[in-house]
């Protein structure tokens, strides 16, 4: 890079004073200090030839400093600069996500797993190569007819991503540790011995803008429940993150976390053929039960402070209470005229910590977990 000072000082005065002019330049290492002064009551005559001196001056000094420039230096004049590539940190090979919940219901597909009570909840998950491949398990606590230690769920699949598109396509495997199965007086079975199935998922996530994101899943399993009925659940999802202008009575600390969401789906279901259907002699296997289908529906508000994120979500199926005792096998039935309440509408809250490497939140603070508090305080001051 080159500096250029210019400065030119012209000093015309009155007679028996000296009238001079001086001129300082200074480019790319040359300088050149130019004066003229004269004593002469004559008029400006003298300044017209000094004038022109400088003009030659200048002439001769602008020749010298473009000969000054090295050879690279005028390369790099004449050619276009091409600035480097950012540096980039490399994608991690691994990370990871685990946590913690508490629902006063657990429900599946608007279906109560812990019979219209509380469940605590885990998830751990692994990711690989910047959360393109997945691995985890999750562990729910049930009250179900079999009488599980709990649900433990094991999962795995691939993220890809293109633009605002966001895939996830995996499987999951439900599983029913140590049940048993429920027999009714007489020997007759009530439940199935094994609950376990698998399902394979679909899903895709669009975001529309910064606030709203749309959905769709689909998760197919050939044996669900353990009923041998093949199922398919389908179903649309939508997210909106409110502006923290809605909630102008809190601190701003807190205002701008809180979210809109829903989901509407329809659980497509075969016929059921296992213990609990019972076997049919005649034509050497289990009979048929017909599953109904049924529609199912949630919308809830979020709100998301650092690690921990608060939901209140209103859930309900279509489902009669009839429908609801065959599809859930909610053993009260036998005892209140084949009736079920697991499938009604149900408003449901829940409290979530959360953590993982790609979003640390407060444990990348220096305060870790005490910084949840912190905040809170410096708020209110």
């Amino acid at each position: 890079m080159t500096s250029e000072k210019t400065v030119i000082i012209p000093a015309f005065t009155g007679a028996r004073k000296p009238s001079c002019l001086h001129v300082d330049l200074e480019a790319r290492g040359i300088s050149l200090k130019w004066g003229l002064c004269r004593h002469s009551p004559f008029g400006d005559h003298w300044k017209d030839r000094a004038m022109r001196r400088l003009y030659t001056s200048l002439l001769a000094f602008s020749t010298l400093a473009s000969v000054a420039v090295s050879p690279t230096i005028a390369a790099d004049l004449s050619v276009p600069k091409v600035m480097p590539v950012e540096a980039k940190a490399a994608d991690p090979l691994i990370g990871f996500s685990f946590g913690s919940r508490y629902q006063t219901d657990y429900n599946f597909r608007g279906v109560s797993q812990s019979n219209l009570q509380g469940s605590y909840q885990t998830f751990f998950e692994a990711q690989f190569l910047n959360n393109f491949a997945y691995a985890g398990f999750a562990t729910y606590q049930t009250r179900l007819p079999t009488r599980p230690d709990m649900e433990f769920d094991l999962i795995a699949g691939i993220r890809p991503t293109f633009g605002k598109f966001a895939f996830d396509l995996g499987i999951l495997y439900y599983f029913y540790p140590n049940e048993q199965q429920v027999v009714l007086p007489g020997g007759t079975a009530f439940s199935t011995k094994n609950s376990d199935f698998y399902e394979a998922a679909g899903k895709m996530l669009y975001t529309a803008t910064d606030a709203l994101t749309l959905g769709t899943n689909v998760f197919f399993s050939p044996n669900f429940f353990g009923t041998h009925a093949i199922s398919t659940y389908a179903s649309g999802t939508a997210a909106y993150a409110l502006p923290a202008s809605l909630f102008p009575f809190l601190p701003e600390a807190y205002a701008g976390g809180f979210s809109l969401s829903s989901e509407l789906g329809y659980f497509f279901l075969g016929a059921a053929k296992n213990s609990a259907t019972g076997f049919n002699a005649d034509i050497g296997r289990f009979n048929s039960i017909n599953l109904p289908s049924y529609l199912y529906g949630n919308v809830g508000l979020s709100y998301t402070y650092k690690n921990i994120v608060l939901d209140v979500r209103y859930h309900n199926t279509d489902l009669t209470k009839t429908e609801c005792a065959v599809f859930s096998g909610d053993f009260r039935q036998v005892t209140n005229g084949g009736t079920s309440k697991w499938c009604g509408d149900a408003v449901i809250g829940s409290i979530t910590f959360q953590t993982s490497t790609a979003a640390p939140g407060i444990y990348a603070e220096p305060g870790g977990f005490l910084n949840l508090f912190r905040e809170a305080r410096r708020s209110d001051t």
